[in-house]
């Protein structure tokens, strides 16, 4: 049985572990608080972006076919969207894990987090470490997308895809590969034949189709943010209250502990007495 001196030491430690575990929580709530507006504000600007591109993708020009005709190449680019840090439970290992299972092979990979790269042990296209958070997402992903743009362009890879946490709830992420290069075909209401583009169609996709998958990339990125804020406050609750657990527990097993020493030192004078009779 441990003495009383290495039970109080387990108890102080837990305490102290537990304090900073509610300090992380606190942390990630008031980062997922933000970044649920930000997705918020975010989505009707991309919904409105997507109905340009549906309308521009019905109409039969040369530089549109670039961006919206499906590849059948091999050489299909994965970017994967990890965390930079542990701390927020199964969020990446169940998004390695549905990547592992994925039956399709991806000739190329991209890292957006140091999880990702630690775990797939490759060094990926781009050199050096892609972190980002909430306050610059915007900045990498407009540093990112023209490399990858200017890749499939020149038919260096096939198909692009991105695989993030989908952020679903509070307690949901959804671990998600998606493709995001060639476009899909949106649905939409408006007839091409009736919008009018000056000075130029072919010209305007050129500047408008870099632009959306620029946005495709930052929401992505917004929406893993999101996700890795609520799972990590979902893991320092679960770890909150496993923490007062053990505190209760072990609190229990000192106060048997001290009443079994109070038990034994009053065996031992009661003996002495005897003993002295």
């Amino acid at each position: 049985m441990p003495s009383l001196k290495e039970i109080r030491n387990k108890i102080s430690s837990v305490k102290s572990t537990k304090r900073i575990m509610q300090a992380m929580k606190m942390i990630a709530t008031v980062k997922y608080a933000k970044t649920q507006v930000m997705i918020s504000s975010y989505r009707p600007y991309y919904d409105a972006y997507k109905k340009i591109i549906s309308t521009l993708s019905k109409m039969s020009t040369k530089n549109g076919e670039k961006y919206l005709k499906s590849r059948d190449g091999e050489n299909d680019l994965l970017i994967i969207i990890s965390s930079d840090r542990g701390l927020c439970g199964s969020y990446n290992t169940s998004l390695f894990r549905k990547i592992d299972k994925e039956d399709k092979t991806f000739h190329g990979k991209i890292y957006i987090g140091k999880k990702g790269k630690d775990y797939f042990k490759d060094e990926g296209y781009l050199e050096g470490d892609v972190s980002f958070t909430e306050k610059n997402f915007k900045e990498v992903a407009a540093e990112i997308s023209p490399k990858i743009l200017e890749q499939f362009l020149n038919f260096e890879v096939s198909n692009v895809y991105i695989g993030y946490n989908k952020f679903i709830s509070a307690i949901t992420q959804e671990p998600n590969i998606t493709r995001v290069l060639p476009f899909d075909t949106y649905e939409s209401d408006s007839d091409a034949n009736d919008v009018l583009i000056e000075p130029d169609v072919e010209d305007f996709i050129d500047i408008v189709f870099p632009q959306f998958f620029n946005l495709i990339l930052s929401s992505i990125m917004l929406d893993a943010i999101t996700s890795e804020h609520a799972a990590r406050t979902a893991a320092m609750d679960n770890a909150t209250r496993n923490a007062d657990d053990i505190i209760k527990e072990t609190t229990k097993l000192f106060n048997k502990t001290r009443q079994a020493s109070i038990t034994t030192e009053l065996m031992d004078i009661v003996n002495g007495a005897e003993a002295v009779k």
